[in-house]
């Protein structure tokens, strides 16, 4: 915007301000209205009941004297106006406005006017009494004849009035003793019918109720901008500004502070009410001044000083004395910005600052909203109520300025951040092309090593080419390194999975980088087993990861040893690399992982590089599902410690599960008698007839509906192997059906193959976000059906059994400490009673027995026979525990054919008697009650031992444990009945853990189906 159009803009803003303001005074000040004449005011002619009038005119006024309605006369009585500061009257004319006296005013209505009407007076100073038609209202603070008797108490309060015999009798008694420059009826009294006066007081209150809370919210929101956004100390002022505008608008006018602090001294509020417009003014002004920065500095200084003075002043001094000390400072502080506002706002508008505009509007709010308030405060005869619009016109073109500052930054900021991401690929290019047109001679002069040692030179001189090759080797990782990263950051790396043994890899790495020692006594230690573990990993990732983190030890190290070691934990192989180099602070710890950091010039080696190394590494150890960490401290060393999952070889557990898992889908033609049970969706007929026949020609047995609400009706009715399901469904769609499936069961659990018209990315990424494991595109290819529903049943049945084989070998593994306390039991017993010494060995012999039988694997077997195994063990624990531990059983003979998972009940047993028990408890009762529920059999074991809290049941239910576990006895449950563990416990109070499984009769029809 050009500067004139900026002027015209600016002169525009200010006439528009004030007009509204002009237009406010005219409306509450209308001249046709009457006044008061002789202490007379004469409404016959006027109805007023639906409105109010201010109460302006001649009052009788009688100076110096008290005097009560019953004692008015001619004498001594002239005439003032009101509201106007009593001053005027001749005989009380003098520097201040000290004294007392008595107002009165006649109002005539009509003869028979009976209507009620209401008086708001806006304060009197500084203490009154009112009476109404001959009667005291009110007495606000004490009047009194000299300081001593009397007490101020200035505040708005509002009293009714009824005429009597056409008129409305008004005595005003008045002292003040404690403001110099002003003592009377100061301000407008307004005067109309009770819900019209009613009115005007709640719309005034509104007004200055919404201009608090529009100026004290958008405080907040500048100390926001402040504390989180720009930092810059203008806003500081600016907030502060604001907060001192918000707060005196409650404590002036209808003194809203009163609210919640009814009681407050008058002297107080004064000071209070003239710190805040003190302070509004002032930080208003500095935050102009900011605006400009380094200009007018030596004025602004002495304006700081004379500011300080000023509120100093008005803290310290008495409310009285710095009314006659202060008169002329405030004078100053006035023409101060009156003069440099002007040349603030062309300076500002000069510098062409984005939106400058914004906040010179904002000034001239503000600004115009103090000089019309200092001129309410003068113009006495001027009645007005309060007038918010300036303030918020000002903040809300403080608010515009802001967004627009900060919409302008943003997109400042986008513009250089595509501006530096293009510089940054540019850079990335060009350090890929460079690596590429290196590694042609690199790889030269590597095949030119190579040749020179297969020829017979001396042994030093083979010793020199064998160093030459090791370098060109480094340098090719070198130039391999920056491939990579701009692969990494691409997205381009995939990695193939595959059992790695790192002993192997990382003697094969020392092997690589022994001639990169350069003579310096170093020693490359392997301290991993042979024996240790495979890992799950991309074989050439692994050794770029380890490669890296060698030969960063080896461009840090001067002497000493590099070691390599393997520990397991938490099913996961953490490998680290130790050297004994200088090491590195902690900042540089923080940093080091990121690409091109090295350390600083003090510690950098020599042997240069170019800090991508150890970026990358951290980069592959994450795409492995892995995490690197670093541990060092300058001059001794560091230790890089990364960790990748465990690959566990095909051993013992694998065979038993291939020996007892049916091949269910080998041939279509083999399916018909297998137990694969499909639930489709499809709210087309013919799709849903065509995929059905699909299916079921194939041996599925297929229930189908056609909507997914009907499908959730019959989730639990039976044990589904996959559910195929139409995504383009009216009411419930089939991603939402997967997601609801999903509440339930996992992606293994159930499967889910959604059956799509659409095969678009976004189509299909939100089938797979809602949880669906695979999709066919309509129209529908047999062969491609077949093979995806084949494969998932294929994956759902094998995670199947390996739950189940993994119950039965854990529950193999008994654990030695078992052992060890039956047999001390058994030995035990040999001598002081040989009978339970044979019991006890009947017992053991049982629980090994079932234990290692193969009907671990089936997946359900008859509660009876899963109660042999349990009483078993109780018994053999009752051994070890004797009278501390109590065994109560409440089962349902009727309910021992029905079937659950195998070492189930055994294993929520055991969980509650290993960890029930507590040294603090005498004896723990174990409880196991087995009884019908409607059509179901519920199983639950009851504990009074020390119980745990639930978020230690939640981790219970989510990871995997040692032993059985309860989160392989939950899975099989819900594979099997569709309902998992239900577990209740209170710490120190004992735990419930129950389950629900299939009647008994109800078992016998799937058996004899």
């Amino acid at each position: 915007m050009k500067s004139k159009k900026k002027w015209l803009a600016i002169l525009s803003f200010i006439i528009l301000l004030t007009s509204f303001r002009l237009a406010w005074v005219f409306y509450y000040n209308d001249p046709e209205r009457p006044k008061a004449e002789h202490g007379v005011l004469d409404i016959r002619s006027t109805d007023i009941t639906g409105e109010v009038m201010p109460l302006n005119g001649d009052w009788a006024f009688y100076p110096n004297q008290f005097v009560k309605p019953n004692q008015l006369s001619n004498g001594g009585v002239s005439a003032l106006r009101v509201p106007s500061d009593w001053r005027s009257v001749d005989q009380n004319e003098q520097e201040d406005s000290f004294g007392y006296g008595t107002y009165h005013l006649q109002v005539i209505t009509n003869q028979n006017d009976t209507n009620m009407y209401r008086l708001r007076f806006m304060g009197i100073s500084t203490a009154s009494r009112v009476y109404i038609n001959g009667e005291e209202a009110i007495e606000l603070g004490r009047v009194g004849t000299d300081k001593d008797k009397s007490e101020p108490n200035e505040a708005p309060f509002s009293v009714n009035a009824q005429p009597e015999a056409g008129k409305i009798d008004i005595v005003i008694q008045v002292s003040n003793f404690d403001l110099i420059k002003r003592g009377g009826i100061a301000r407008t009294i307004y005067f109309g019918g009770v819900n019209a006066v009613e009115a005007h007081e709640h719309f005034s209150m509104g007004l200055q109720l919404i201009g608090f809370a529009v100026l004290f919210f958008h405080g907040i929101y500048i100390l926001v901008l402040y504390l989180f956004v720009f930092k810059q100390k203008k806003l500081l002022l600016f907030a502060g500004a604001v907060f001192s505008m918000a707060f005196s608008i409650i404590l002036d006018d209808d003194q809203l502070i009163r609210v919640i602090w009814p009681d407050i001294d008058f002297e107080v509020r004064i000071k209070l009410t003239l710190l805040l417009y003190s302070s509004a003014y002032i930080l208003s002004v500095f935050y102009l001044k900011s605006l400009v920065k380094d200009q007018f500095n030596r004025t602004f200084r002495l304006f700081s000083i004379v500011s300080i003075f000023y509120i100093i002043s008005i803290v310290c001094l008495d409310y009285n004395e710095f009314n006659y000390i202060l008169a002329p400072i405030y004078s100053i502080l006035m023409l101060t910005p009156a003069v440099l506002i002007p040349i603030i706002f062309n300076k500002k508008l000069s510098i062409r600052t984005p939106y400058s505009i914004y906040l010179v509007f904002t000034a001239i709010a503000i600004s115009s909203s103090t000089v019309w308030g200092s001129i309410k405060g003068r113009m006495l005869e001027i009645g007005i109520p309060f007038y918010p619009f300036d303030l918020l016109i000002g903040v809300v073109c403080f608010a515009l300025y802001w967004f627009k500052t900060f919409y302008h930054t943003s997109e400042e900021r986008k513009e250089l951040n595509e501006k530096l991401r293009r510089d940054d690929k540019r850079k990335d290019d060009f350090l890929v092309n460079t690596s590429h047109e290196l590694r042609n001679p690199l790889h030269a002069m590597m095949n030119i090593s190579q040749s020179l040692l297969s020829e017979p030179l001396p042994e030093d001189a083979k010793e020199r080419v064998r160093m030459m090759e090791s370098v060109a080797r480094n340098m090719s990782h070198t130039l391999n390194d920056l491939t990579d990263i701009s692969s990494l950051k691409e997205g381009k790396v995939h990695l193939t999975f595959q059992p790695v043994n790192m002993y192997g890899i990382v003697e094969y790495v020392f092997n690589l980088l022994k001639y990169s020692r350069e003579g310096r006594p170093i020693e490359l230690r392997n301290d991993i087993p042979s024996s240790f573990p495979t890992v799950k990993a991309d074989e050439n990732r692994t050794i770029q990861i380890v490669f890296n983190l060698v030969q960063n030890a080896l461009k840090f190290t001067e002497h000493g040893s590099i070691v390599v070691s393997a520990e397991q934990k938490n099913g996961k192989a953490i490998i680290t690399v130790k050297d004994t180099g200088i090491g590195m602070d902690e900042e540089l710890q923080k940093r080091i992982f990121q690409p091109y950091e090295q350390a600083d010039s003090s510690i950098t080696s020599p042997r240069g590089g170019l800090g991508l190394g150890l970026s990358i590494c951290a980069q592959l150890i994450e795409l492995h599902g892995g995490e690197i960490s670093v541990t060092s401290s300058p001059g001794v060393g560091s230790s890089f410690s990364f960790s990748l999952p465990i690959s566990y070889e095909q051993g013992e557990s694998q065979v038993i599960l291939n020996e007892v898992l049916p091949d269910i889908l080998q041939e279509h033609h083999d399916a018909k008698e297998s137990d694969i049970h499909v639930l489709l969706i499809d709210d087309d007929p013919v799709n849903l007839k065509v995929v059905r026949s699909l299916l079921e020609k194939a041996g599925y047995s297929v229930n189908a509906y056609l909507s997914a609400e009907e499908a959730l009706q019959h989730l639990y009715s039976e044990k589904w192997s996959i559910v195929v399901s139409d995504v383009m469904m009216p009411k419930m769609s089939g991603y939402e059906l997967t997601t609801r499936i999903r509440e339930v069961f996992s992606m293994l659990e159930l499967p889910v193959l959604l059956l799509t018209a659409r095969s678009r990315i976004e189509d299909i990424q939100a089938g797979f976000r809602a949880g669906a494991n695979d999709y066919v595109k309509k129209p529908v290819e047999q062969a491609e059906l077949l093979a995806r529903v084949s494969s998932l049943v294929q994956l759902k049945t094998s995670l199947y059994k390996q739950t189940q084989t993994e119950a039965a070998l854990q529950q193999a593994q008994i654990q030695p400490h078992f052992l060890f306390n039956t047999l001390n039991a058994i030995i035990a017993l040999s001598e002081i009673d040989p009978d339970k010494m044979s019991r006890l060995l009947y017992e053991f012999g049982n629980y090994l027995q079932k234990s290692f039988d193969a009907g671990n694997l089936q997946e359900a077997i008859f509660i009876e026979n899963e109660l042999e195994l349990v009483k078993s063990y109780l018994f053999i624990e009752q051994q070890r525990f004797g009278s501390r531990l109590a065994v109560q059983w409440d089962v349902d003979s009727e309910c021992l054919h029905a079937k659950v998972p195998p070492l189930s009940i055994q294993t929520l047993v055991e969980n509650a008697v290993r960890h029930g028990m507590s040294e603090n408890q005498p004896v723990l009762t174990v409880r196991i009650i087995i009884t019908k529920k409607d059509d179901n059999v519920e199983v639950k074991i009851v504990d009074d031992g020390k119980g745990v809290h639930s978020h230690v049941l939640e981790k219970k239910l989510s990871n995997s444990n040692k032993g059985i576990g309860l989160t392989n006895t939950n899975k099989r449950l819900i594979h099997l009945s569709g309902r998992g563990l239900e577990i209740e416990s209170v710490p120190e109070c004992g735990t419930t853990v129950t389950f629900i499984v299939t009647a008994p009769y109800k078992s016998f029809e799937k058996v004899n189906k």
